[in-house]
């Protein structure tokens, strides 16, 4: 059991590594871009074309990247108020029922998100030449990191390595 233990520590890190270097990169990428339009166009009175498209498929991956790391932080949506109160077995069961939910959520996300992604084949975007598909297979990526951190964290619950109000945000108070 500790093998596998081991095994869930050493992804859970590598993940956040990973997703922490994603969110950053992503939105210094989008904060250049965006101010290099805004220079262009209002200082050298001279717009780039892809002004509009580009930041806002970039924004689009930048959400779905962003969904699978506010899942591994802990701070999507939730109602952790009533978690907090509940006995600690109570409080076990319903994290992990929840963690199995958001995987599931995540697996369908990456199906379907890959069925939709797939279905851009070779389009290009108009005003940059680059592939769609290279912002569209963020949805299924965003959904698959979902499920895996989700997966990830069940393990963890249900080795002990976890605790389940490690799987809390942070308190207010």
């Amino acid at each position: 059991m500790t093998r596998i233990a081991d095994i869930v520590d050493v992804i859970d890190t590598w993940l956040t590594r990973l997703l922490d270097a994603a969110v950053i990169g992503l939105a210094g990428l989008l904060f250049c871009l965006l101010n290099y339009a805004v220079f262009t166009r209002f200082v050298l009175n001279d717009s780039v074309s892809w002004s509009e498209e580009l930041p806002a498929h970039i924004l689009a991956v930048l959400t779905f990247v962003g969904a699978a790391y506010l899942t591994r932080t802990s701070e999507h949506l939730g109602f952790d108020a009533v978690v907090r109160i509940m006995r600690p077995g109570l409080k076990r069961a319903v994290m992990a029922g929840n963690l199995i939910l958001m995987a599931g959520f995540g697996a369908l996300l990456a199906w379907y998100g890959g069925i939709a992604a797939a279905s851009f084949g070779s389009r290009m975007l108009i005003s940059v030449d680059l592939p769609m598909g290279l912002f569209r297979w963020a949805m299924p990526l965003g959904g698959a990191l979902i499920a895996l951190i989700s997966l990830t964290r069940l393990a963890g619950l249900l080795t002990g390595r976890v605790a389940p109000d490690d799987l809390l945000p942070e308190s207010d108070a």
